[in-house]
């Protein structure tokens, strides 16, 4: 571990040193040679993803795809929100390490959980929980909501924050925009089930542009201090959710700091089904990735697929 977090603080050490190299896309910038769509439509066409890649999925799909080496960026369906349903404890982790910066808490505070604190659904910290409560680290809830994707850590880590509105206003002080946190996990997987109105739901949603510029920024030492990039890259890199998605499409060598989001299916559809991260190359190149779909009424291999083509033709330079 220790080495881990040696070769963390080098990446983010290294990271603002090439601040001025670093390509950082506007929301609204998009290169002559970038693909995709670029006013909302759903046409891969000119891209090594297909329409029939995207048609596969049988349902909405959005992707952001930054090279930072080829100067290039893919996108699709960029005005339009997706659910993020755990991609939202990247953005949690991130409000936290800025207070923690701004020396309004430390991450080795303590907070006591309690039994009756644990959120339905996926909450494997209540088997961590010893008697009726148990006191654990933010620094540990960070590691179980973004490693695990534990729900009752994510919503202990927004109360800490002061709140879903405290969580957002702190991204947009950060100068990210198009990403929203408005509702704890244990408000909104309840309401998921109602999916017609879930999807058309704006709250807690995400621009797949704004998701990968805010990983740019986290990345290249815009967001956070020094010691918080490492923190946060650690838990991401550490992250073993979704192997078959970013993750089966990079080739040995290449390693991926990211984020999955996985929502239920109701009535034979998928709420969302997610994934974002950093892919590093054996040489150091880098390439930001977001692949959001809501609505699928494909099987989770399909998607998974269409994330890891995603992906694959990424580093292969043909998106």
């Amino acid at each position: 571990m220790a080495l881990l977090r040696e070769r963390l603080l080098a990446i983010a050490a290294s990271s603002f040193g090439l601040l001025s190299s670093t390509l950082v896309l506007p929301a609204v910038a998009v290169p002559t040679d970038a693909h995709g769509s670029v006013n909302g439509s759903v046409s891969a066409s000119g891209s090594g993803i297909t329409d029939a890649d995207v048609a596969k999925v049988k349902g909405e799909v959005g992707v952001a795809v930054v090279d930072t080496a080829r100067k290039k960026q893919f996108i699709l369906n960029q005005d339009k929100p997706f659910p993020m349903q755990s991609v939202c404890k990247l953005p949690i982790a991130i409000a936290i390490l800025r207070l923690a910066d701004a020396g309004k808490l430390s991450i080795q505070d303590k907070v006591t959980v309690r039994k009756a604190d644990v959120v339905p659904f996926y909450s494997p910290i209540k088997e961590a929980i010893k008697g009726k409560q148990s006191d654990f680290t933010i620094r540990e809830l960070m590691t179980r909501a973004v490693c695990s994707s534990d729900n009752t850590a994510c919503d202990l880590l927004i109360a800490r924050a002061g709140g879903t509105s405290a969580v957002t206003a702190m991204l947009k002080e950060a100068g990210i925009t198009g990403i929203r946190v408005d509702r704890p996990e244990g408000t909104l997987q309840p309401e998921s089930v109602q999916i017609a109105k879930f999807l058309k739901d704006p709250r807690d949603t995400a621009l797949p542009q704004a998701m990968v510029e805010m990983l740019q920024k986290l990345h290249s030492g815009n967001l956070l201090s020094k010691s918080s990039t490492a923190v946060i890259l650690e838990d991401l890199f550490n992250c073993k959710t979704g192997p078959a998605r970013i993750k089966a499409g990079l080739p040995v060598g290449w390693t991926l700091a990211h984020k999955t989001g996985t929502g239920r299916d109701v009535a034979g559809q998928n709420t969302a089904t997610n994934d974002v991260g950093v892919a590093v190359g054996p040489h150091g190149e880098t390439i930001y990735i977001a692949v959001f779909t809501k609505g699928s009424r494909a099987k989770i291999e399909e998607r998974e697929a269409f994330m890891a083509k995603v992906a694959a033709k990424a580093v292969a330079g043909e998106l």
